[in-house]
C-alpha cells in the first residue's frame, strides 16, 4: 500500500497557523487573497474517509460568492494536490459555489504545482487549477511598512526580516493589543514557534529576537488568565492531533473501519484515552481486533 510520504513533523506549525488565521479572519484573508472580502467561517466536518480540511471560509471575490479553503503545510506532501482536488469538490457539492483552493507554505518545502492534470492515454480528463502562497518569498518590510498588523505573528516565516524590524512589528502588537494580553501572548507565541523553525532570518538574528521575545514574558509568568489559556489550547491541539492521527492510521490499515473510528474519536476528549487507541490500532493484528478495540469502553 502506498503511503504519503511527508518531511517533518508539521501538527503543531499546521495547527499554530490555522489558529492565528482563525483569529483574524476578517483581516488575514484579503491579504492572502486580494480581492477577497470574508463573510463568514465554515464549521466544515470533511472527516470522510482520510479527509480533513484546514479552514473553509465564505467570501465574496470578484463580486461573486465564493468558498475559500486553505490548507497549511509545513513539510512536503506527495498527495497534497489529490486530496485538495477531493476537498474541492466536496465543498462544491455541499454548497454549489465556485470552491477556491490555496495551499500556505511558511517554510521551504517541494511544493505541489497547479494544475493537476489527470490524463488517459493522452486524453485530458480533468484539469484542477489552485493556489499555492509560499510565505517565505514574501517581504516582511512590506506588512510592517504597511502595518498589517494581523500578519505580524508571520514575519519570521519572510524574506528580509531581523531583529529589528521583529521588534519594532513586537512594540506595535503591544500597542493594538494593550488592553488584551491574552490576544497579545498568543501573538507572541506563534510568532516564537514559526520563529524556531523558519530559515529566513541568521542564527544571530534569532538569538536577538529570542532575547526581545523573553521581555514579554511576564505575560504568561504573570497572568494566570493567560498561563490557563494558552495550557488549554496546548492540551486541545493534543487531543485533535491524537484524534486525526487515530483516523488515519485506522483508515490506512482497516479501511472497512473509518466511518467507526470517526464516530468513535467523537467521543473521546481525553489525551491518555486517545494514546492508548493510537498504539492498539498500530499494534492490532487484524480487523476484527480493531472493530472490537473501537467498539469497547473507552481505554483507562
Amino acid at each position: 500500500m502506498a503511503k504519503t510520504q511527508r518531511t517533518q513533523q508539521p501538527h503543531g506549525y499546521d495547527s499554530s497557523l490555522k489558529d492565528l488565521i482563525e483569529q483574524q479572519a476578517p483581516a488575514v484573508l484579503p491579504v492572502l487573497l486580494p480581492g477577497v472580502v470574508y463573510e463568514r467561517t465554515l464549521n466544515v466536518d470533511m472527516v470522510r474517509s482520510t479527509m480533513r480540511g484546514d479552514k473553509v471560509y465564505k467570501v465574496t471575490y470578484q463580486a461573486e460568492e465564493h468558498i475559500l479553503h486553505l490548507e497549511f503545510e509545513s513539510g512536503a506532501d506527495s498527495e497534497m494536490t489529490s486530496r485538495l482536488l477531493a476537498y474541492n469538490s466536496t465543498l462544491y457539492r455541499d454548497h454549489r459555489l465556485p470552491v477556491i483552493s490555496m495551499i500556505i507554505y511558511p517554510f521551504r518545502v517541494k511544493m505541489a504545482e497547479s494544475p493537476l492534470r489527470i490524463v488517459s492515454k493522452l486524453r485530458e480528463l480533468l484539469t484542477f487549477h489552485f493556489f499555492t502562497l509560499p510565505l517565505f518569498c514574501l517581504d516582511a518590510e512590506q506588512f510592517v511598512r504597511e502595518r498589517c498588523v494581523s500578519m505580524y505573528p508571520l514575519l519570521p516565516t519572510m524574506q528580509g526580516a531581523n531583529a529589528a524590524l521583529i521588534k519594532q512589528a513586537m512594540d506595535e502588537l503591544a500597542m493594538h493589543y494593550r488592553e488584551d494580553e491574552i490576544t497579545l501572548s498568543q501573538q507572541l507565541v506563534w510568532m516564537q514557534l514559526l520563529l524556531a523553525r523558519t530559515d529566513t532570518i541568521s542564527p544571530e538574528e534569532k538569538n536577538k529576537i529570542q532575547e526581545q521575545l523573553s521581555m514579554y514574558d511576564r505575560l504568561w509568568e504573570d497572568n494566570p488568565k493567560v498561563k490557563k489559556t494558552l495550557a488549554q489550547g496546548k492540551a486541545e491541539g493534543e487531543i485533535t492531533t491524537l484524534q486525526r492521527t487515530l483516523v488515519h492510521i485506522v483508515s490506512l490499515r482497516f479501511p472497512v473501519l473509518t466511518e467507526l473510528v470517526q464516530e468513535r474519536v467523537k467521543q473521546l476528549n481525553k489525551a491518555e484515552e486517545l494514546d492508548q487507541l493510537v498504539e492498539q490500532a498500530v499494534m492490532a493484528p487484524d480487523e476484527a481486533t480493531a472493530r472490537k478495540m473501537l467498539l469497547g469502553p473507552p481505554a483507562v
